[in-house]
């Protein structure tokens, strides 16, 4: 007797799905997570985490480094409890075995990691639904299907500033002599969703970051510039600053340049904000001075200072003091009497302006009392009979004209 059958398998899912100005039919499969995928080297999202390594050895070590990706533990977590829930994107030509892992490396990774613990776990973990792309999708959609994943939009998968950077520059920037870039900077700009201004800057910050890595010629260079990146980035766009230090074909800005490095890999800038006011430090010698000098997180101090100075001029006066005093700290003995009495010139013209209830000979009968007060026996010493015999003359004049006027008693 033959057995009724019925052949009750569901047709593959194809989705439809606009990539660029093409659309596209991508067939849904079930791919085996060890025999029938490969990772991609070449996955943006590995950017900082090789930055020092450019030659990866294995599969093993590229899932080793994006175990330390962002939010890896949060996604194991919830493919552990709940599965796969997005398809991954796969692509391979004819010619190969395997589909490349274009997006969802991750994914992948946590899968195996997952079906490596047992046959029960393999069972449920050793398979990942994947959309495959045709075998002729190209590099510059690729390149285009990344931008919508991680750059365009909100709720993104974001990838940071220096990858983001990376992926510009490497996709406008020819590979080499006589290569055409993947796109210009305006469709990519269109594809990613984003201003023409914003890919120009993002792509002369990533410039200007490996600037720096090669300015540094050493080991960790390139981790130190992912570790700076939006410090340099403030740099490479600042006012009058950013324009001198990106003109890398005029040895006029080479040593800005390289005061700036400097700056940055001493750490002078406590967070990236305190490079947005780089235009002010250069324009303040004595601000410049610091900087350079290479304290650690000398910056913030002088940013708090812009920013207060900026806020009203008793702000800006209250700080001249402080000012005044690190000024003469890196020039000691330096000070004239010229000098002081310039300051006095100041000290004048702020007069002019106080509040018409406050009398200026009041407020230096008041600067008086406590400079004498506050004397040294070496500012004593210093006092000549002349000045003295003056004094008193004025004192006592002074006193006869106040017995003569006052309104109190």
């Amino acid at each position: 007797m033959s057995q009724f059958a019925v052949d009750d398998k569901p047709k593959a899912k194809v989705f439809r799905e606009r990539i660029g100005d093409r659309e596209y039919e991508l067939r849904e499969e079930k791919l085996d997570i060890f025999n029938d995928v490969v990772l991609w080297n070449g996955n943006p999202r590995l950017t900082p985490q090789i930055a020092e390594d450019q030659t990866i050895a294995s599969e093993e070590e590229l899932e080793s480094y994006l175990r330390m990706t962002n939010g890896y533990g949060t996604l194991s977590k919830s493919i552990a409890d709940v599965g796969q829930m997005e398809a991954i994107y796969a692509w391979k030509r004819d010619d190969q075995q395997k589909h490349v892992v274009i997006e969802g490396a991750t994914r992948v990774t946590i899968l195996r990691e997952l079906a490596r613990k047992g046959p029960s776990y393999t069972d449920r973990f050793g398979t990942v639904m994947a959309k495959v792309l045709p075998p002729e999708f190209s590099v510059e959609e690729r390149t285009i299907l990344l931008a919508k994943i991680h750059v365009r939009g909100t709720g993104v998968r974001s990838w940071g500033r220096y990858i983001e950077a990376k992926f510009i520059y490497e996709s406008v920037t020819p590979a080499g002599p006589g290569q055409r870039p993947i796109m210009g900077m305006t469709d990519l700009a269109r594809h990613m969703g984003k201003s023409l201004s914003w890919v120009s800057r993002l792509k002369d910050a990533y410039q200007f970051a490996q600037k720096f890595v090669e300015h540094l010629d050493s080991p960790d260079a390139a981790r130190q510039a992912v570790q700076h990146f939006s410090t340099l980035e403030e740099i490479a766009k600042a006012s009058g600053v950013g324009p001198k230090v990106r003109d890398y074909g005029n040895p006029e800005h080479d040593g800005l340049r390289t005061e700036v490095f400097e700056m940055v890999q001493n750490e002078v800038f406590k967070e990236y904000r305190d490079a947005r006011f780089m235009k002010q430090f250069h324009d303040d010698p004595e601000k410049w001075a610091l900087l350079k000098q290479g304290e650690r997180h000398v910056a913030n101090r002088l940013a708090n200072e812009v920013r207060t100075g900026n806020a009203s001029l008793r702000v800006k006066l209250e700080a001249l003091p402080s000012q005044l005093e690190r000024a003469i700290d890196r020039e000691p003995d330096s000070v004239t009497e010229d000098d002081v009495e310039n300051l006095r010139k100041a000290l004048r013209v702020a007069e002019t302006a106080v509040h018409p209830g406050i009398n200026r000979l009041r407020l230096e009968l008041l600067a008086f009392k406590k400079a004498a007060e506050g004397a040294s026996l070496d500012d004593i010493k210093s006092v000549q009979p002349d000045d003295m015999e003056g004094f008193e003359e004025a004192i006592e004049d002074f006193k006869t004209r106040l017995n003569k006027h006052k309104t109190w008693k």
